[in-house]
């Protein structure tokens, strides 16, 4: 039987190896960034040292984006993933780590089941945590774009084009609206139609509401009328989805307390027992019928809350 610390060293290997990718890849990518930059400016008046600095921030940024697709695929949306491969990394570690404890301490499975399930949370903790943030952008994007929306009217009112308004919003607003307009101002700026611009941001952001507000806008900007009175209802309208939203998840709030409280009542009643009589716990783990036991109570727990979770997903969705 292999010791845990060989499984350990096995994913630190791995580890280290994907450090290493990820050195290589920075290194493309600084250079691929120069050969652009080089493209498209024939000189740049800046000083050497801070031309390199701008060339190794933009190599990091991309290496970034490329080290956090590894760990997101299948996700269709990613613009709003911020982790840096380090700490994508010291969660991976984090997770298999304690998933090669619990299934080989704890459940003493064998070493070839144990083992692909390791693997398996080395990379889907970093997911997950991924994940996680994209759905925090989100919701902090649908809650700021109203007040985006209505800074665009009030600027259209006062007699500016729209594109000084979408600059202005991708200034001012707060993150990350001000992302999202901001590198929409920079693609038309380099020669992207507006339109097109819309379109390509609207597929990117994947949110209903932007994509009502890209339409709305193309039709506007292409047969003209009052785009202001146009923007203003879909304000009202975006704002009266919210409050949707915001009623399905306070009438589904019993549901969400339940189901914490059920699924953490079976943890806190171990832990108990388990300061209170040790002794009366240790079968589950000595014993290979515990652990078939403990196994089977973490995945029926787990297959519950997912249910659970995705039925007041499914009540909360506008």
């Amino acid at each position: 039987m292999i010791a845990p610390t060989l499984v350990l060293g096995l994913v630190l290997v791995v580890a280290a190896g994907i450090f290493a990718v990820l050195l290589v890849q920075a290194r493309t990518a600084r250079r691929e960034v120069a050969r652009r930059t080089d493209l498209i400016a024939h000189k740049v008046v800046s000083l050497p040292g801070a031309r390199k600095a701008s060339g190794f921030s933009r190599g990091l940024t991309a290496t970034g984006a490329w080290f956090r697709s590894l760990f997101a695929f299948g996700l269709p949306y990613r613009w709003g993933m911020r982790a840096n491969p380090p700490v994508l990394i010291l969660v991976a570690v984090g997770g298999a780590s304690l998933a090669w404890v619990l299934l080989r301490t704890l459940l003493h499975l064998p070493l070839w089941m144990a083992l692909p399930m390791t693997l398996a949370s080395f990379v889907f903790v970093p997911r997950q945590l991924l994940k996680h943030q994209q759905n925090v952008a989100e919701q902090a994007f649908l809650n700021l774009f109203p007040d985006a929306i209505d800074m665009v009217v009030r600027m259209v009112r006062a007699g500016l084009p729209i594109m000084s308004a979408v600059r202005t919003v991708g200034t001012e607003a707060p993150a990350p609206v001000n992302a999202v307009f901001a590198s929409l101002a920079d693609r038309v700026e380099i020669g992207v139609l507006f339109n097109d611009a819309l379109v390509e941001a609207g597929e990117r952001i994947g949110l209903a509401d932007f994509r009502f507000f890209a339409v709305a806008v193309s039709l506007q900007h292409t047969t003209g009328g009052n785009i202001a009175s146009t923007l203003e209802i879909l304000s009202d309208i975006i704002r009266k989805r919210r409050a949707a939203r915001l009623r399905a998840k306070a009438t589904t709030g019993e549901v969400r307390v339940s189901a914490y409280v059920l699924g953490s009542l079976p943890f806190v009643v171990i832990g108990g027992l388990a300061i209170m009589s040790p002794a009366y716990l240790a079968p589950l783990i000595s014993d290979p019928r515990g652990n078939v036991i403990i196994g089977s109570a973490i995945l029926l727990l787990g297959m519950g809350f997912l249910t659970m979770r995705q039925m007041m997903r499914h009540a909360t969705k506008t």
